[in-house]
C-alpha cells in the first residue's frame, strides 16, 4: 500500500491550502477552465492537481492506489464478490480536481469494475471542510456506472444527515472487467433550463435539474467494489 499512501498524504496537504482560495463562480458569465486531458498511468499524473474528499456517509479519508494502467479505489486484497458482500461502505475513495469545471464543457472518465460496481463521476459546486479537517461533500451529484445500467443520484446534506435519491437512471447492461468512457455535459438552454446529458457504452440519456451549478469541482469515486479508472477529461 505504499504508493497509496504517498497519494493520500499529497492529496490531503493540498486539499487544506486549495479550500482558502476557491470559491464557487458567483456569475453565469463566468468562463471555463482549459480543456483537461489526464493519464493515470504511473508518472503521467500529478497528486497536486486534485483534491481527496470524504463523504458524509462515512468518517473515514481514502486515497487512491497506482496500479500498472491506472488507479483504483482502496480496497483488502479479496475478492470482488467478497468486498460486496463483506466491505461495501469500507471501499470509498473520492477525488476532484483543484480546477473548477463549468456549464458547457464535457467531463468524462475511461473505468472498470472487477465485479458488479460502482465506478463514478461527481460534479460538487463546493466541498465543505469542518473544524478545519479533511475536505467534504455537501451538496454534489454522482454518476455511476454498474452492471445493470447507470445512475444520477442527487446528495445533499440536511439538518446534519446526508441525504440523496435516484435523479435519473438507464437500465442497460454493462460487463465487468471491461472498459467504458463515462461522458456527461452540463448545458442550459436557450430558455435558461439546465441539463445533464450521459452516455456510455453507445447509449445516452439526459435529465433537466434546475440545482445543477454553473461551476463545479469534477472528479472520479471509486466504491462498493474495486474500481479501476485510466483517464479524466474535461474539453
Amino acid at each position: 500500500m505504499l504508493h497509496n499512501s504517498i497519494i493520500s498524504l499529497a492529496l490531503s496537504a493540498a486539499a487544506l491550502s486549495v479550500l482558502a482560495e476557491s470559491r464557487p463562480c458567483p456569475s453565469t458569465a463566468c468562463s471555463p477552465q482549459a480543456s483537461v486531458e489526464i493519464s493515470f498511468k504511473p508518472g503521467a499524473w500529478s497528486s497536486n492537481d486534485w483534491i481527496l474528499v470524504k463523504s458524509p456517509r462515512f468518517d473515514y479519508l481514502h486515497g487512491f492506489v497506482q496500479k500498472a494502467d491506472g488507479i483504483e479505489n482502496e480496497c483488502p486484497p479479496i475478492s470482488g464478490e467478497e468486498i460486496f458482500r463483506k466491505h461495501c461502505a469500507k471501499v470509498y475513495s473520492a477525488m476532484v480536481l483543484k480546477e473548477r469545471a463549468a456549464i458547457g464543457q464535457t467531463v468524462s472518465s475511461t473505468m472498470s469494475f472487477d465485479h458488479r460496481m460502482a465506478p463514478l463521476i461527481v460534479l460538487a459546486e463546493k466541498l465543505e471542510q469542518p473544524d478545519g479537517g479533511a475536505p467534504v461533500f455537501g451538496e454534489h451529484w454522482e454518476i455511476v456506472l454498474y452492471d445493470e445500467g447507470l445512475n444520477v443520484w442527487h446528495h445533499s446534506v440536511k439538518d446534519g444527515k446526508p441525504f440523496w435519491y435516484k435523479a435519473a437512471y438507464l437500465k442497460v447492461p454493462f460487463a465487468k472487467d471491461s472498459r467504458y468512457t463515462l461522458e456527461i455535459k452540463v448545458s442550459k438552454t436557450s430558455k435558461g433550463v439546465k441539463e445533464m446529458v450521459v452516455k456510455c457504452g453507445g447509449q445516452e440519456f439526459g435529465y433537466v435539474d434546475n440545482d445543477l451549478p454553473d461551476t463545479f469541482y469534477a472528479g472520479i469515486i471509486g466504491c462498493e467494489g474495486r474500481n479501476t479508472f485510466y483517464d479524466f477529461k474535461i474539453r
